[in-house]
């Protein structure tokens, strides 16, 4: 029996993943328990959906040959802290009813969080989220049916411009970028690919709030606005939708459009597990576990909670209020990478960083805040170099680089999966 401390980790994520490189094997026994067998990276998810490179990039398998962790293909249903297991379901259809339970010593809880359909009538059933490589498919495989079935003798224009019609809706970084990445593909390969529909395609982006990006400053947000604009994206602010169907989307400003696809890129609801567990939660917005600034999870009546450690979208510092993104959970892995690490020894509490913010709009365009904000070409190069620091193994890297090289001379692929 292994006299080293067991490690649990919840969630293959950008933290889980993380953790379970970063924690030293040699101290501790690691498990991570995740329905996702692979890690993906959700940055590079709107330029594999739309045929910039092949899907498979834009994920990290975790069984490789130096992940020294444990794996269970399973959900992590509920938690018993006192007793320190964690009930697990299989991820598998047909094996639900076959729990088990996982002792740990140490648990750091990273489950993530599922898209948010609002509650509007339709949008579960119709729409594309853009969560990981299985949606990025699904976003390239309706895309060649799309143009394939407006390709098909005796389609009336109006049909055509229907099917041809994208709506996105979602102004942050994932939307925009899926839009200009859409435009990139009609207003370039398509011309060779299907030069009849080239001028028949539209992508409109639709988003409740005032202003697109809204991390951004104001003027970037404009200027991201106005550039898409130029790549004839309909950019539709302050727009509330109230139901969707097969080919429709209806809001309340508008009235009913017809689409040929429709992609959700907004909103986030905590997964069941964090429903479940009866913890110190947020209680106005997004539900997240509410750690201290140390990570540790607290008890309803406000008592750290020994050995319980949570991060990623799923978790926030109480008071601290920081978005749902790759940063903050990769910087709170590292966080508890070092307290673990060093026996926790590592006291001073946990403190974010703000890193530079990019975003494609489109035709070698882009908008980064940070130290220093710019636009134009530059912005492009930040974008497409963030790309390939994002990807985490070498392997995957040369292989962007080939994809990126080949897309050059021969076009975009948009029809392998």
């Amino acid at each position: 029996m292994s006299e080293k401390e067991s490690v649990v980790i919840i969630g293959s994520g950008w933290g889980g993943y993380r953790l379970g490189y970063g924690i030293d094997h040699r101290k501790y026994d690691i498990t991570v328990i995740s329905p996702e067998n692979t890690s993906a990276v959700t940055p590079l998810l709107a330029s594999a959906a739309c045929g910039l490179f092949d899907p498979r990039l834009a994920h990290e398998p975790l069984r490789r040959k130096d992940f020294h962790a444990k794996y269970i293909k399973a959900i992590a249903l509920d938690i018993d802290f006192h007793a320190q297991k964690i009930i697990c379901q299989p991820a598998f259809e047909g094996l639900e009813d076959n729990r088990f339970e996982v002792d740990y010593d140490k648990v750091i809880i990273s489950p993530g969080c599922r898209s948010n359909t609002f509650g509007i009538p339709g949008v579960a059933e119709h729409a594309i989220f853009v969560k990981n490589v299985a949606n990025a498919n699904a976003v390239r495989t309706r895309l060649n049916d799309i143009l394939e079935m407006a390709s098909l003798p005796g389609t009336s224009e109006n049909r055509q411009r229907q099917l041809l019609h994208v709506v996105i809706v979602g102004g942050g970084p994932t939307g925009i970028e899926v839009a200009a990445e859409l435009t990139d593909l009609f207003e370039g390969d398509l011309g060779v690919l299907f030069p009849h529909l080239k001028d028949k395609t539209s992508v409109s982006v639709h988003d409740v709030a005032p202003q697109i990006l809204a991390p951004f400053d104001r003027k970037l947000s404009e200027y991201a606005c106005t550039a898409l604009k130029g790549s004839k994206v309909n950019v539709k602010l302050n727009s509330h939708i109230l139901n969707v169907t097969a080919d429709t989307i209806e809001t309340k400003e508008d009235g009913v459009t017809g689409y040929g696809m429709l992609v959700w890129a907004t909103g986030n609801r905590s997964v069941p597990l964090v429903d479940k567990l009866n913890i110190m939660k947020t209680t106005h917005g997004l539900c997240r576990i509410l750690t201290d600034d140390h990570l540790n999870v607290f008890s309803p009546d406000g008592v750290v909670i020994p050995n319980a450690f949570a991060m990623g979208d799923a978790a926030d510092i109480d008071g601290g209020e920081l978005p749902t993104t790759a940063e903050v959970a990769i910087q709170k892995a590292d966080y508890l990478i070092k307290l673990l690490n060093s026996n926790g020894k590592a006291s001073a509490p946990f403190l974010y960083r703000q890193r530079s913010l990019v975003t494609y709009t489109g035709r070698w365009d882009g908008v980064v805040q940070g130290s220093h904000e710019y636009t134009g070409y530059g912005a492009w190069l930040s974008w497409r170099s963030g790309n390939f620091f994002w990807t985490r193994s070498w392997r995957r890297k040369i292989l962007m680089c080939y994809a990126w090289l080949m897309d050059w001379l021969d076009g975009r692929e948009i029809i392998r999966n």
